[in-house]
């Protein structure tokens, strides 16, 4: 069984071609569990107002605008963004304060609670934000062997689901943020409208089937 990728007209990987059952993307929420923004807000120790940006980029140092992280930072404040981020040790490390940590698993409930999100192309994320609809901006990683989140990544920019930067600085990522701000939730509205739908359902019936179950 193969889950699929929004992105599979630029999959070049061994499982495009290798025999499989193929469903729809697989995602461990569905955009109706997705739970209401001020509910989300509160839940994650957030400021009910203003807009506030996710950087969900793995390891970094926040006070570093040379890095990915820190440029997330600073671009998401020049653009008048609060900022958040999902490792509890880069908001301690943050020497500006105001950066606030986030914890909920799984997180893809609360993405109501920001305007726009700052993530690597991973399936699980990339899935969970374009289904949700929620404006991001992609960062790939580089770095995965079996994971080309460059192509991924691409593909939702090329269809104006999503932006994506190989590479951020303070002032790319300001840029950035002010388009997903003005015309974001139009862009994931769009893929949204392409969405096929939760293959996890599907997957499971191909699995019962398998296994003989009624």
């Amino acid at each position: 069984i193969e889950p699929g990728d929004l992105a599979a007209a630029y999959d070049r990987g061994a499982s495009a071609t290798a025999p499989a059952r193929r469903v729809g993307p697989v995602t461990l929420c569905d955009p109706a569990e997705t739970v209401p923004r001020e509910e989300a807000r509160a839940a994650l120790g957030l400021p009910a107002d203003g807009p506030i940006g996710l950087v969900s980029l793995g390891a970094g140092n926040i006070n570093d605008t040379s890095g990915d992280v820190g440029a997330a930072a600073a671009g998401l404040r020049a653009a008048g963004c609060g900022v958040a981020v999902t490792q509890v040790e880069i908001a301690s490390a943050s020497s500006t304060g105001g950066v606030h940590a986030v914890r909920a698993y799984p997180l893809a409930r609360y993405y109501s609670a920001f305007d726009v999100v700052i993530a690597a192309a991973g399936y699980n994320s990339f899935h969970e934000l374009l289904r949700g609809g929620v404006p991001s901006l992609f960062v790939p990683n580089r770095s995965t062997a079996l994971d080309d989140q460059e192509a991924r990544a691409a593909f939702a920019a090329d269809r104006g689901w999503a932006l994506t930067l190989p590479h951020l600085t303070a002032a790319t990522v300001e840029d950035a943020v002010g388009t997903l701000l003005a015309d974001g939730r139009a862009m994931a509205g769009r893929a949204v409208a392409a969405d096929p739908g939760n293959g996890a359902g599907d997957a499971a019936a191909l699995l019962r089937e398998l296994a003989g179950a009624p």
